[in-house]
């Protein structure tokens, strides 16, 4: 039987959050409830949760606390162990008690129930301070017990222990579940690599009387995960060979972490067992659900036989939007060349592993800030001041245009791909055909041939009508392995669908009329090029799109709108228009929400309003990436 769990109106969200924080955790006991004035249920999907089963629901999860230190007299949280030991606990109880499916499990308003209504005595136990992520449920992944519900969905059946259903639960504490599946998202969309990290993890005896310790340690093997993931399709393997392959990434990241691998002294050097050939004969080993592993190839080894991952330079780095998108499709950044001191900044907070170069193209010396060779792929995001139909009367050897300078940065390095990303009209109006000349020239001159395609954000559920252009060249061995990546299946969220939460995060009562008012892709993120202006949507035109779903374009709001906030876009940008935040932009550019971009509002803005959302450079890089495990 699937159950509707209640929902909590957003205006009560923000109140009860203001009215719980600060009280005991005996004051919240006595203010717990099964129901609330402002909850209501989906419309559809399954019969109403009865108040005695939520009653049910508040007893077993007390019952969990309760074994694990709570209440505690002095109020604090519980210790590292007992929290552990509650979460995995309660992970079992919502998703084998509750009946909650996934498409219901996706709102907030439902967790923010169970938070603030049911058990904000629990809540407050577990996460004090009552700090809206925990409490709201707008970012699943850090709910304090929405988190729980969705890695017992995504984990359950993952047996280690055939006559427990949820033991994977007890495997992986709190960040490093987070690491799997919020920040390594590539990762943990795979149940059959997921199922291997368990194993794997769960084999060896990692040191844990230092946090610190365990954390370096994981996240150093899911970084090495990434890289193997760039040469060898994991999916492909069956069970023994991914357990074989991660056990050993385990010792190469316990020994660089600390120089102590499981079972050896400390201090004691660790040379890790050989990896042996990978070698997959087409229908002999089955993978993951019966799937038919085919010939895996490892990639390019160094001269001490290790497998390297695949490099990437990014020149005109900007936000990182690019870079981001390949790192998540298995490319390690060698190095990001950027001009602008902000988006240097940008690059360096958000990743300060990543060499970041600030210079400009026509200033960098390739010998002694990038890789002058054994790099696979550069890409470049070419300034578009000079192609855009503001840019018309700009020549392409105006000093802006970087053009020229990224050739000779390229014939230089000689990487083994090459991008080039613009406007869709640079690869295909005659306007712009001296400048596909000069690329052609240096193509061929690397004995390259080129193709030429568009990318549409769309298509890949970025909610916004945002079409790149994309130059890629290459050997022609390892052009017939290339193809452009096809659009995502399924259902596109839609502008109002993606600003909904937002919007509504306030109280204010209009959001829903709005969302279903703003129902299809939003235009086309534009403005803030440099030296032309403040922070706004774009030129006229661009403004005059936004206008239609109530959005004022000439600037950017500071604040989402409030209860007593009345839409009326007939009067003007005064009075009763929407202006997007910051924030709000970035989500529709696809970037993720613990991006930090740095500078002024208006350099803000440009760097959002100029990157290639993350996901489309994920997709063409995983298109490289098969390329670059095909041999040539």
């Amino acid at each position: 039987m699937v159950f509707l769990m209640p929902q909590l109106l957003p205006a009560a969200i923000d109140r009860l959050c203001e009215e719980h924080r600060g009280r005991t955790i005996e004051e919240l006991r006595t203010r717990a409830a099964t129901s609330h004035p402002a909850m209501y249920y989906a419309a559809t999907g399954g019969r109403r949760l009865p108040g005695s089963e939520v009653a049910s629901l508040r007893r077993a999860v007390v019952a969990a606390a309760m074994e694990n230190g709570f209440p505690l007299q002095s109020d604090k949280p519980p210790a590292r162990k007992q929290a552990a030991r509650f979460d995995v606990d309660v992970a079992r109880i919502l998703y084998r008690n509750t009946g909650i499916i996934p498409a219901e499990a996706l709102s907030p308003r439902l967790w923010a129930f169970l938070s603030l209504v049911v058990m904000p005595d629990v809540t407050a136990w577990r996460f004090p301070g009552f700090n809206p992520r925990r409490v709201t449920g707008h970012d699943i992944t850090r709910h304090v017990f929405g988190r729980l519900w969705w890695r017992a969905h995504l984990v359950g059946g993952q047996r280690l222990d055939p006559d427990d259903l949820y033991d994977a639960l007890s495997v992986l504490g709190e960040e490093a579940f987070d690491q799997v599946f919020a920040r390594r998202t590539s990762i943990g969309a795979s149940a059959h690599l997921v199922c291997g990290i368990l194993r794997a993890w769960q084999r060896f005896d990692i040191p844990d009387d230092e946090d610190a310790t365990e954390r370096a340690v994981f996240r150093d093997f899911l970084k090495r995960i990434l890289r193997l993931r760039a040469f060898v399709s994991l999916d492909a393997l069956g069970e023994r060979e991914l357990d074989e392959e991660l056990g050993l990434l385990i010792h190469e990241s316990l020994n660089a972490a600390t120089g102590v691998s499981p079972g050896h002294a400390a201090g004691a050097p660790v040379v890790p067992p050989a990896r042996a050939p990978l070698s997959i004969e087409t229908g002999t080993s089955a993978g993951p659900e019966g799937f038919v592993a085919g010939t895996v190839t490892a990639a390019p080894v160094g001269d001490g036989g290790t497998a390297r991952p695949f490099t990437a330079v990014d020149l005109c780095a900007g936000v990182g939007g690019m870079a981001l998108g390949l790192e998540r499709a298995g490319f390690e950044i060698a190095a990001a060349v950027e001009i602008d001191a902000d988006s240097c900044d940008t690059l360096r907070t958000n990743r300060p592993g990543w060499p970041v170069v600030q210079e400009g193209l026509q200033q960098v010396d390739v010998g002694q800030t990038v890789l002058p060779g054994n790099v696979d792929l550069v890409v470049c995001g070419l300034p578009r001041s000079p192609y855009t139909s503001a840019g018309r009367q700009q020549a392409t050897s105006d000093p802006r245009d970087a053009l020229e300078a990224a050739l000779r940065l390229i014939q230089a390095i000689r990487p083994r791909i090459l991008v080039l990303e613009n406007i869709p009209d640079f690869i295909g109006k005659p306007k712009f055909e001296e400048a596909r000349a000069k690329v052609d020239a240096v193509v061929e001159e690397l004995g390259y041939v080129i193709d030429r395609g568009t990318l549409d954000a769309e298509h890949f559920n970025v909610p916004q009508t945002r079409v790149h252009g994309f130059m890629v060249a290459m050997s022609p061995e390892d052009m017939r392995g290339f193809a452009w990546p096809g659009p995502f299946d399924g259902h596109r969220p839609s502008l109002g669908e993606t600003l909904l939460p937002s919007m509504a995060s306030r109280g204010w009562p209009q959001a829903v009329e709005w969302a279903a008012r703003a129902n299809g892709p939003a235009p086309l993120i534009v403005g803030g090029a440099t030296g032309r202006g403040g922070a706004d949507l774009g030129p006229a035109r661009s403004k005059a799109i936004w206008a239609r779903v109530g959005i004022y374009g000439g600037s950017l709001g500071d604040a989402l709108p409030g209860p007593d906030f009345v839409l009326d876009d007939e009067n003007g940008p005064e009075k009763g228009v929407l202006k997007l935040t910051m924030e709000q932009v970035a989500l529709l550019q696809g970037l993720p929400p613990e991006w930090k971009v740095q500078g002024k509002k208006t350099s803000v803005y440009r760097q959002i309003s100029q990157a290639v959302p993350p996901v489309v450079a994920e997709q063409l890089g995983h298109a490289l990436v098969r390329v670059l495990t095909s041999g040539g």
